[in-house]
Formats: C-alpha cells, sequence, structure tokens
C-alpha cells in the first residue's frame, strides 16, 4: 500500500510560530497527523528580528520531528499583509473584464507603490447590487522575502503564500460553517481582530488593529510591569470583566485585570460594530446570526459572555476540525490550541484537491523564480541529456558511416564494371525492341486497314433505313500527308467517314436523314454522340418538288482511327 503523501502548513503568527503536518486520507478527507508550536519574543521593538525568530523555531521543529524537508504552505499574520474589501461596477458582472478593472483600481486602493509589494486580488461573487466583490491583498515585498528567506533556509520547500482572513474563510467553507445564514467569525490574535464572515451572504473580512497585545500593554502601563509579566498575568489570571449586574473576582489583582480587559475590548468591540455596518451598507451584506471566536485571546474567561453582551447574539468556539481526522501524536496539539486551528487547516486546503481553497498569489519574486526554474528543470534535464546523447550518437554514427561509405564505394566500383556490361546488352536488347515492335505495328495497320473499309461499307448498309434513301459515296476523312510535308510529322490516320447519297420524295421527307443519324448512334464502329447529333449532318436539301430525290451528306466520326496507307 502506497504511502500517504505528508505536507505542511505554517501559521506565522506575531506571538507564536504553529507549524501542522497533514495528509489526505484515503476518504480524501484531510487528517493531522502531528503538530507543534513555538513562542516569540513578544516585544514589538523585536519585530525586525521576527523573520530570524521563525527560522530558528521552525528548525527546532523539524530537528525534533527529525524531518529535513517538504512542502510548505504559509499563512502570513493580517497585520503584515494589506486586506481591503472592494466592490467593483465590471461590465458584464463576475464574467466580465475583471482582471483589467482590477489591475487598474489595484492602483487606487493599495496605499504602497505597486513595485515594492507582492500584491493580489480575489473574486468574491458578486453583490446584491451586482457589482463584482474583489479582495486586494498587498505585503511588502522586503518582508516577504526575509520571511521566505528564512524559511527556505531551514529545507522547506514554499508551496503557497496566503493570508490568515483567507486561510479562515476557506476553513470555514471546510467545515459548512454558518450555513443558511451569515454567521461572523472573530478571531482575536496577538496584533490584530480578524472578521471574516462565513454562510450564505457576501464575503466580508476586515483586520481591526487591536487584539491581546493590546490588553497586555494596558495591564503594563497600569500596573508599571514588563510586557512578559504582563502577559503571563493576562494567561493566568486574566479575564473578562462582565459588567455592571456581575460580582468582579474577589481577588483585587484579578478584579483589575478584568477591568483592564473589559475597558481594552470595548474600543476593539466599537471597531467591531463599524465594521459590521459598513458590510450592511456597502456590501449588502445581512446582520449576522451567529457569532464564532477563534484565536488565542478567545480561550480568555467570560470574553464569550462579553460579547455576547456586546453584540446580543448567540455566541460560540469555532471548531475547524469538523470533518478532519485527527492523529494521535496531533491529540495533544489539538488539546494545547482548540481555538487557533483555523489558519493551519486553511493553509493545507491548498494541497487537497477539489477543495475549498482561495487561489491565491503571494509569492516573493525569489521563490517565484525559484518555482517557475523548478517546472522548467525536467524539461532542461532532458534537453541536456537529449543533447548529449546526440552528439555521442553523431560521432558514433560519423566513425560507422565512414567506414561503411568506403566498403560502400569498393562495392560500387565492382558494380559499377558489371553494370557497363549489362548496359550494353541492354541497349542490344532495346534495339531489338524497337525493330519488332515497329514491325508488329506495321502488321497490324494492314490487318486494321484490310477489315476497316469492307467493315465500314458493311455497318453503314446495315443502319440505312429501309426505305427513301440510299448511299451514294463514301469518301475517307482524316490528316492525310501533303506532298510537301514531311512523312513522319503528319498524322496519316482515318478519323471519320463523308457519306454522301439521295433521299426519296417521301410523307416524312428529310426526317429520314434524321432516322439514319439516330441509326448509327448505335453502331460500334461510328461514335455520334446525342449532343452532336446535329454537326454529323453537313448537307441537308429541302425538297420543293421539282425533282424525285434530294441530296444529303454526313460526317460521322469513327470510334477507333484507322491507318490510311500502308507501312
Amino acid at each position: 500500500m502506497a504511502s500517504e503523501k505528508k505536507f505542511l502548513s505554517l501559521d506565522l503568527g506575531m506571538q507564536s510560530l504553529r507549524l501542522a503536518e497533514f495528509a489526505v486520507g484515503v476518504n480524501g478527507k484531510l487528517k493531522l497527523l502531528r503538530g507543534a508550536r513555538r513562542e516569540f519574543l513578544i516585544d514589538p521593538a523585536l519585530d525586525p528580528s521576527r523573520p530570524d525568530q521563525a527560522g530558528l523555531a521552525l528548525a527546532d521543529i523539524l530537528k525534533s520531528w527529525k524531518l529535513k524537508s517538504g512542502k510548505v504552505a504559509c499563512v502570513l499574520p493580517a497585520h503584515t499583509v494589506f486586506t481591503r474589501v472592494v466592490p467593483l461596477d465590471v461590465p458584464g458582472g463576475i464574467s466580465g473584464q475583471v482582471d483589467a478593472v482590477a489591475r487598474f483600481e489595484a492602483q487606487q486602493n493599495i496605499p504602497f507603490p505597486l513595485e515594492n509589494v507582492v500584491w493580489d486580488y480575489v473574486v468574491m461573487g458578486e453583490l446584491p447590487s451586482g457589482a463584482v466583490n474583489l479582495v486586494f491583498l498587498a505585503v511588502k515585498t522586503d518582508l516577504l522575502e526575509s520571511l521566505c528567506t528564512a524559511i527556505s533556509h531551514t529545507g522547506l520547500q514554499i508551496a503557497s503564500v496566503t493570508t490568515a482572513p483567507i486561510a479562515l474563510h476557506d476553513s470555514c467553507r471546510l467545515g459548512q460553517t454558518g450555513g443558511e445564514h451569515t454567521s461572523l467569525l472573530l478571531d482575536l490574535g496577538s496584533r490584530t481582530t480578524n472578521m471574516v464572515t462565513a454562510g450564505t451572504g457576501p464575503f466580508f473580512c476586515r483586520s481591526i488593529p487591536s487584539g491581546g497585545l493590546a490588553v497586555t500593554v494596558s495591564i503594563s502601563k497600569d500596573i508599571n510591569a514588563t510586557l512578559e509579566e504582563s502577559e503571563h498575568l493576562k494567561i493566568t489570571r486574566g479575564s473578562v470583566g462582565l459588567g455592571p449586574g456581575f460580582e468582579p473576582p474577589a481577588d483585587p489583582v484579578e478584579a483589575n485585570l478584568a477591568k483592564i480587559t473589559r475597558q481594552t475590548l470595548i474600543k476593539t468591540q466599537a471597531d467591531i460594530a463599524r465594521s459590521l455596518g459598513y458590510y450592511r451598507s456597502n456590501l449588502g451584506g445581512s446582520e449576522p446570526s451567529m457569532i464564532l471566536l477563534s484565536g488565542g485571546m478567545a480561550s480568555m474567561p467570560y470574553l464569550a459572555e462579553f460579547i455576547h453582551e456586546k453584540f446580543q447574539k448567540e455566541t460560540s468556539f469555532f471548531d475547524p476540525l469538523n470533518g478532519i481526522t485527527v492523529g494521535s501524536e496531533a491529540t495533544s496539539f489539538v488539546e494545547a490550541n482548540p481555538v487557533n486551528l483555523g489558519e493551519l487547516i486553511g493553509g493545507a486546503l491548498q494541497f487537497v484537491p477539489g477543495s475549498a481553497h482561495t487561489s491565491v498569489n503571494l509569492l516573493p519574486p525569489s521563490v517565484a523564480r525559484k518555482q517557475s526554474f523548478s517546472k522548467k528543470l525536467p524539461a532542461l534535464a532532458a534537453a541536456a541529456i537529449l543533447f548529449i546523447l546526440s552528439l555521442l550518437a553523431w560521432g558514433i554514427y560519423g566513425k560507422s558511416a565512414a567506414q561503411a561509405t568506403r566498403r560502400e564505394a569498393d562495392r560500387l566500383t565492382q558494380e559499377s564494371k558489371q553494370m557497363v556490361d549489362v548496359s550494353q546488352k541492354i541497349e542490344g536488347l532495346l534495339k531489338k525492341q524497337s525493330e519488332i515492335r515497329k514491325t508488329s505495328t506495321d502488321l497490324l495497320s494492314v490487318v486494321l486497314l484490310r477489315e476497316a473499309y469492307p467493315k465500314i461499307v458493311s455497318e453503314l448498309a446495315s443502319k440505312v433505313p429501309d426505305r427513301f434513301l440510299w448511299i451514294t459515296e463514301i469518301q475517307p476523312v482524316g490528316d492525310i500527308p501533303q506532298k510537301a510535308a514531311p512523312a513522319k510529322s503528319a498524322d496519316t490516320t482515318l478519323k471519320a467517314v463523308v457519306v454522301k447519297g439521295l433521299y426519296l420524295d417521301n410523307p416524312r421527307q428529310a426526317s429520314v436523314i434524321d432516322d439514319f443519324v439516330t441509326n448509327l448512334q448505335s453502331s460500334e464502329l461510328f461514335a455520334v454522340d446525342e449532343k452532336e447529333k446535329s454537326k454529323a449532318i453537313t448537307q441537308r436539301s429541302s425538297p420543293n418538288g421539282e425533282f424525285w430525290a434530294y441530296p444529303f451528306a454526313l460526317r460521322v466520326p469513327l470510334r477507333t482511327p484507322i491507318p490510311s496507307t500502308l507501312p
């Protein structure tokens, strides 16, 4: 039984890196084999070192897995990628020239010089208004190159690069999240809160620049602690305050943390509400009936209750593992990351044929060139091998051809001597053949000439009508050579006969001539055509009552010309 084809999905978060290994099962479904997570330094001042941190963390995971190579789908964090959903009026709708309009609109909607970014667009259906729903994506080339270089140095081959909102959208489609209604997926990460719609409504996504780090920074300022200490407090003792009417935690520290978290999230909640307003008014979307939570912040106590309180909608946690098989080695990883697997699964879908994968082309130029070269490499290698083999073949052929040429030259020399003798004999035979052919032709001409005239007379006699017409003269017609003309250049064959005669004054008058010509059409000796029947009659006298008979003349072609003279 063939082994499973394995591939990797990499979620490059800003506070942590998650790598998961997948395979496609026999049933065609995705199977999570194993996963690992590594934390980054939380200080935003260390952002320039993120590619190096990612490379070291990834190398550590691959070493522990004893994995040296493999194909990986990369998912970029939302705050590193400019994302904008734009409704565009395209003539012809989604089947019109979307590409031409999108390339023009990219210059208006992407707030960076296009030569400094890697950008792409995705068509996400049509809006109720008829406009095409486009998503523009752009990431700075230098940042993307540094990240991909760090990943490539670990031995992994980058197959695709997508963004967190798109990956979350794909994982929602895989699990059919939303059903017949519109649901809102809130992915609360370290730097951003990603909004992604799922279900039957128009696609919409937005990244709000507020997340878990904002809460950590607020705690750090309030208690005058380092970011690392504040992050530890948030994870171990933090929660979201439930507001008036609810008792705060008995512990003063926890009560203060809950209050700070609530105040910070209220700002995020206001941004979410404004974004939903834009979704309804500009994209024609409907009010979400459910809110799904995902991301690292989603596991904070009472966050779901806070979201339910502010939006008054059913709130639950997003389960991206719906329909996905989890291997035994991945169980502990899933338990440690219960609410932030959507990006990994969305990235892995690009390896699953026929899956709900949104194709995004954000490969940096260096990786794109390598992929293009890799696709051409088999053809180039085959061409090089073919060229070398052709040189060897030509060398061997040249050597053998030279030997064969010498042997053939010797053989031809011997054969040419024999052929000279044969040629002389053939020339003698040809002369004899020519003499025999001339003799036979002459004899045949004599026979034909001897039999021709009796046959002509007999045939004419058989075709003459029984009454009112008789023949008085028969003359042969042909290109008989003149005395002054060379005998060899003239045609000495008889091609027709001229028949002259009289027809008696009778009730049908000259029609008896037509009867005669009609009878000649059935002759095997004469060639009288129905179409040329009138041409055969060269003289046709009209009766005037003064004579008892009137002359006529016919020119009757012969089917087979006969010689006019003896050879």
